[in-house]
Parts: C-alpha cells; sequence; structure tokens
C-alpha cells in the first residue's frame, strides 16, 4: 500500500529541502518521533518513536538535483512485541517549486498485513499529516 500528501510551504523549495534533507533531525517537526541520532553505519539513523517502539532507517536516495530524499527501514531488525512487521517500508520526501513556494509530498510504501491494512492506513497517514503540519508550523502554508 501507499499513502501520499501534498502541502505548499510559503518557502523557496532550496530552503524546504535543504532542512527536509537532513536525516537526522525528524524530531524538530515529526510530532510522532521523540528523538533520531546518527546510526551504526553512515546514512543510517536509530528513531525513537512516541509510541515506545525504536527502528533503525537508512538513507535509500538522497538526490540534491531533484530534491528527494526516500529512506527505507533496515530489514531484520528486532521490533517491539506485538508490532506487526512492516516489510518493504520506504519513506519518499520530494521537494519541488510552486512559484516562489515550495511543495512538498510525503509518500510511504509498505507491505502490510490485509488483517491490519485499515488501521495501517489511518496510522500511516496521521504520521505522514502530522510531519506536514511540522514543516508548516516552520515555514507557514499557502
Amino acid at each position: 500500500m501507499k499513502v501520499s500528501q501534498k502541502i505548499v510551504l510559503a518557502a523557496p523549495a532550496d530552503t524546504v529541502w535543504h532542512y527536509v534533507r537532513d536525516f537526522y533531525n525528524a524530531a524538530e517537526w515529526q510530532p510522532h518521533i521523540n528523538s533520531a541520532e546518527k546510526g551504526p553505519k553512515e546514512g543510517e539513523r536509530i528513531v525513537h518513536m512516541k509510541r515506545g517502539n525504536t527502528v533503525l532507517d537508512r538513507i535509500a536516495t538522497l538526490d540534491d538535483d531533484r530534491r528527494v530524499l526516500a529512506y527505507e527501514m533496515v530489514p531484520g531488525q528486532d521490533i517491539a512485541p506485538g508490532a506487526p512487521r512492516l516489510e518493504g517500508f520506504l519513506a519518499t520526501f520530494a521537494v519541488t517549486k510552486a512559484g516562489q513556494n515550495a511543495e512538498v509530498e510525503y509518500s510511504i510504501q509498505v507491505e502490510v498485513p490485509e488483517p491490519i491494512r485499515e488501521m495501517a492506513e489511518k496510522g500511516i497517514g496521521a504520521d505522514i499529516s502530522g510531519a506536514l503540519d511540522g514543516l508548516a508550523s516552520r515555514f507557514g502554508k499557502v
């Protein structure tokens, strides 16, 4: 499944991109994250979620020319007891020009077991919406 949302921010695309491409500042603007720190390898981060779990992410794509940052959950990591294993998790931020402003599209693609699909779609949508609202709080929304 894939969940995606867009927002237009009252700041130039390059300014927003410079902020979004910082893989380690997620806790500043994503309300579902308590903290994020550098992981054991280059391009990895350890994310402490407000739900109480911790995940290890890594950069899949970082393209300054296209202003695209995509990251994935490192496969094979331990998950919290009772939490579903979400395979194929890929989150992508794309920043484009919208006149003098920036449009940000945040999408999450993941394989979700059918019994929790509806719940997962709502939760992922809330995380995406919260992150975009966090960017709007920083840069203003058009």
